[in-house]
């Protein structure tokens, strides 16, 4: 006997039709059963049943929970598939195929889809397949399918286990008894169950009662304009006329949704409230509708408490996105020696499971991400040391005992008691699902750590509230839940729905096509679903839901700030206030700043994401106000100021400040550049593979170089000896490479972790000794003699009206007691050459070189050594190119090789314009002018002012209003 199937125009009156049918059951003596689609489906229909007719002796179920007893009752002592043994021995069992050659690839995405189809059809899919005989027009991987769920079936058999369509498969010759079956309020009914009720249809009456969402019903008591709006929503008729009890949130961004969200909540429940004193009731919930119900709620909970309203959020999340999952799968990530163990560490160092305080874990942190060589074995010894429950887990994971790793998180559970109890409810949950997942494993003979890609996707619950006293109301002003949740209401039963991120990015109506449907419409086991229709009717059940009003947000542009399209169900409703056919009359024109319908407008909310603080700070602060006076921009006030530059240790109290060339110069290029990255030190901790490793190793090996060149009697490399300089170059960078490991952090190892950085290795090997073959051609008659020449750190060095101290990289002197000073670059732009000069601001409006240290450099070895200066290069070690300031009275372009001597020869139009009319008095006129600079930075001028080329670059500071990138 076919299924008896009847329509009806919304859900009460499908569920009032059920009852009558169910009652007519009852009284003929049978023991009826309605299935519906969900458990929250299961809540609503027994809720409505009680206390009429058919509230006793009806059993009400979804298909699973009514199988899954039958088969407890009935069956052949095989046990139901758990979705995690599933997903495991779905697992194996295309490992399995794969490894015989079967045309599969088991990747998580291929799992879940063959995990989607033992689930679904798992029987009926294995009919299909006759011995020898692979149906037509399969495709290889899709015959490899069918051959891994047969293996799959296999691996239940031998387990004693059996899949729920397997079962669904074998109850109708089980039962003796089989009872008025009646389907309700399924939009798509999964092949197995389909089939179980065709099959009981031969032995009892069946009958399916679908809900077609046409229109609301008579008798709910709901605003006019809702009424006209479920009535219009999917069928032609009258434009609705707007009178408020629709409203529209439209944020432009989604930072700003959440204040306008919780505006909206405020409102609504304030207006239910009063409405529910007038009529002697209990005021009824506000529901939110939102795609990520509890990243709202998280949002928004603590503001709404704070305004004297409770909330309660009903909603899921994957394994990896709770705090015990995060930890727990850092802590195997090191385990199993992972390349970012590191950050992945650090994740469980800093949650509550790993016993470490702040500090501690912190330290910890910046331990490792500040040393390269930090492998997994060395912050396994360390988090051993450090914490008990990383010691535990890694002696249980060292023996292969997954499940006591698992116990070794649980014991710290103990730590979570003042904890949120719905913080502690969600990480227990996710404790139990690691522990499901380890017995799951075991069974199904799989590694657990060759399949924690189940374990990370598992979901857990993660309810929550909030109330005064601490506890959970009964009846929370505001719940959160999900569309479907919200589609799962009975008509009426809440006062307001606010329906958010009605994006299409969020609600996107597509087909569901994939491998599984494919194959199952290949077999003949599957219709399309009509995704459109299901959006439809989940969007016309939740709107069946609210009493007084209805609040539709979206955001009106992405986080790419591109424009944010209105999904399908929110562009129909919109449709609802327009004339039939959809053309624009003079009543339904668009408004433009909101791009709803114009008479819709004036109930439609903005709001902007330039107002950072107040979209982000929602909660009140109660409590006495504080003031304090907002401190001036671009200035550090005066009681600050001593702190601008601190001592160095042992330095006297009343010592002068102590700068460093390169610390003038980086104020010199812009003040505000050199207050986030020098004095607040806002770089990142991690130890790198970048430029400053590079010119560290650099500048260490070229020093070698030349004093062990030195040392074997050679002044100078020349052609002569360039033979024995490429040797000792060669040596000389091996040894300094093979240091690097044993170097300490604070002086910048250069280690290759990967095969880039290799292939970076030996590029930089390739420049630096191009440049020993460039050499000889440096400054002829000048020999190297002084190689990083520390000065002011023992002896204080007076300079510009303070104390300098540095270093410089080497220092070149001829016979008659000439000398050039040399800076290392790795790099060389124009801002090097003297005639790139500019006025600066920071050093009351002089105007002064672009680079400033190899000039200081020069008073340095004037005064310390007692040399006549005559140059101070940059000189670039990667290619042959140098800049800076040169004596054209004592050397010449051709001193020089890569050098412009128009641009950097002293005199010339560069020393013109600076005013020097010699090397030397270049060399006085830069430190008189770099003491204004460094009086500008002691007495607190940090505004920005750059200057340069690309002062920009690498400045951390990206909201400065003078950013030129």
């Amino acid at each position: 006997m076919p299924i008896g199937q009847r329509i009806f125009d919304n859900a009460d009156a499908a569920l009032d039709a059920a009852q009558e049918v169910l009652a007519e059951s009852l009284a003929a003596g049978g023991s009826p059963v309605l299935l519906v689609p969900s458990s929250a489906a299961v809540l609503r229909v027994r809720e409505a049943l009680a206390g009429g007719p058919c509230g006793l002796g009806v059993r009400v179920e979804t298909p699973d929970t009514w199988i899954a007893d039958r088969w407890e009752l009935l069956g052949d002592g095989r046990r139901l598939v758990t979705s995690a043994e599933r997903n495991l021995l779905v697992q194996r069992a295309l490992y399995e195929e794969a490894s015989g050659g079967g045309a599969i690839v088991p990747s998580p995405g291929i799992v879940e889809l063959a995990s989607t189809l033992a689930r679904d059809a798992l029987p009926q899919l294995l009919a299909t397949v006759r011995a020898d005989d692979t149906p037509s027009g399969l495709s290889e991987a899709e015959s490899a399918m069918l051959n891994a769920l047969g293996r799959y079936a296999t691996l239940l058999a031998e387990r004693g286990m059996a899949e729920a369509a397997q079962a669904a498969a074998s109850l109708p010759e089980l039962m003796e008894d089989v009872p008025f079956l009646l389907m309700l309020g399924f939009d798509g009914v999964p092949c197995a169950i389909e089939q179980l009720v065709e099959t009981l249809s031969d032995r009892t009456p069946a009958e399916r009662f679908d809900d077609a969402c046409r229109f609301p019903p008579r008798s709910a008591p709901r605003a006019s304009e809702l009424r006209s709006l479920l009535e219009r929503l999917y069928a032609p008729g009258a434009p609705v006329e707007p009178t408020g009890a629709v409203r529209f949130l439209l944020p432009a961004g989604r930072y700003a949704a959440p204040a306008l969200v919780l505006g909206a909540l405020e409102v609504a429940v304030a207006r239910e409230r009063e409405e529910a004193l007038e009529e002697g009731r209990s005021p009824l919930s506000v529901v939110v509708a939102a795609r990520d119900p509890r990243a709202l709620f998280d949002e928004i909970a603590p503001a709404l408490l704070a305004r004297g309203m409770t909330s309660a959020v009903a909603a899921r999340r994957a394994f990896a996105d709770t705090a015990f999952g995060r930890a727990f799968l850092a802590l195997l990530a090191v385990g199993s020696d992972n390349a970012h163990a590191a950050s992945r560490a650090a994740d469980f160092a800093l949650s509550p499971f790993s016993g470490l305080s702040l500090r501690s874990a912190s330290d910890l942190d910046a331990t490792w991400r500040g040393d390269r060589l930090a492998d997994a074995a060395t912050i396994r010894r360390d988090l051993t040391a450090a914490s008990e429950a990383a010691a535990d887990a890694f002696a249980a994971l060292d023996i292969d005992d997954f499940e006591a790793a698992v116990a070794a998180f649980e014991r710290s559970a103990a730590r979570l008691d003042g904890r949120d109890p719905a913080f502690r409810s969600e990480q227990l949950a996710a404790m139990g699902a690691a522990r499901r997942f380890a017995a799951a494993s075991a069974g199904a003979g799989v590694a657990p750590l060759e399949a924690l890609s189940h374990l990370e996707r598992a979901s857990v619950p993660a309810h929550a509230c909030t109330s005064a006293e601490g506890g959970c109301e009964e009846a929370p002003a505001v719940r959160f839940m999900t569309l479907d949740d919200a589609a799962e209401l009975p008509a009426c039963s809440c006062s307001t729905l606010v329906v958010c991120d009605l994006e299409a990015s969020s609600y996107p109506v597509r087909a569901a096509e994939d491998g599984a449907t494919l194959l199952m419409e290949k077999l003949g086991l599957r219709c399309p679903v009509d995704a459109l229709a299901e959006s439809r009717r989940r969007f016309f059940r939740a709107l069946s839901a609210p009493r007084a009003c209805v609040v539709c947000e979206r955001a009106l542009n992405t986080s790419d700030a591109d424009e944010a399209y209105p999904a399908v169900m929110l562009e129909e409703l919109l449709d609802c206030y327009r004339s039939a056919g959809g053309e624009m009359d003079a009543d339904a024109r668009v408004d433009r700043a909101t791009g709803l319908p114009e008479p819709l407008a004036s109930f439609a909310q903005t709001a902007g994401e330039e107002t950072l603080h107040a979209n982000l700070v929602l909660a009140p602060v109660h409590g006495e106000s504080l003031t304090w006076d907002v401190p001036v921009s671009g200035a550090v006030d005066a009681a600050s100021r001593a702190r601008i530059v601190l001592p160095p240790p042992n330095a006297a109290a009343d010592a002068a400040p102590t700068l460093s060339p390169s610390a003038v110069e980086s104020y010199l290029e812009c003040p505000y550049k050199w207050f986030a990255l020098r004095r607040l030190r806002t770089s990142e901790p991690d130890a790198a593979f970048g430029p400053k490793e590079k010119g560290s190793f650099s500048h260490a090996v070229l020093k070698r170089v030349f004093e062990r060149f030195g040392e074997e009697g050679f002044a100078k490399v020349g052609p002569d000896n360039l033979e024995r300089a490429r040797a000792v170059f060669g040596e000389v960078f091996d040894e300094r490479l093979a240091a690097q490991r044993s170097l300490r952090p604070k002086d910048n190892p250069l280690i290759a972790r990967t095969k880039l950085e290799e292939a970076e290795l030996d590029d930089l090997r390739r420049k630096l000794a191009a440049f020993i073959e460039r050499e000889p051609l440096l400054l002829p008659g000048f020999e190297p003699a002084h190689f990083e020449f520390d000065f002011g750190a023992y002896e204080p060095f007076e300079y510009a009206d303070c104390l300098l101290r540095g270093s410089i990289d080497r220092i070149d002197v001829n016979g008659c007691g000439q000398a050039v000073v040399i800076d290392y670059k790795g790099s060389l732009s124009s801002d090097y050459a003297l005639s790139s000069s500019s006025p600066a601001v920071q050093a009351a409006g002089a105007v002064l070189p672009h680079k400033v240290q190899a000039l200081m450099y020069a008073q340095v070895a004037r005064r310390l050594l007692g040399l006549d200066v005559v140059g101070a290069l940059y000189v670039s070690y990667a290619k042959p190119k140098a800049a800076g300031a040169v004596d054209r009275t004592a050397l010449g372009e051709h001193a020089v090789p890569g050098i412009s001597i128009e641009a950097c020869g002293v005199p010339g139009p560069a020393a013109d314009a600076l005013g020097a009319e010699s090397f030397g008095g270049l060399i006085d006129l830069v430190e008189e002018r770099v003491a204004l600079a460094a009086r500008s930075l002691l007495e607190g001028h940090i505004a920005p002012e750059p200057r340069g080329g690309n002062p920009c670059g690498y400045c951390p500071v990206l909201a400065c209003e003078k950013r030129s990138e």
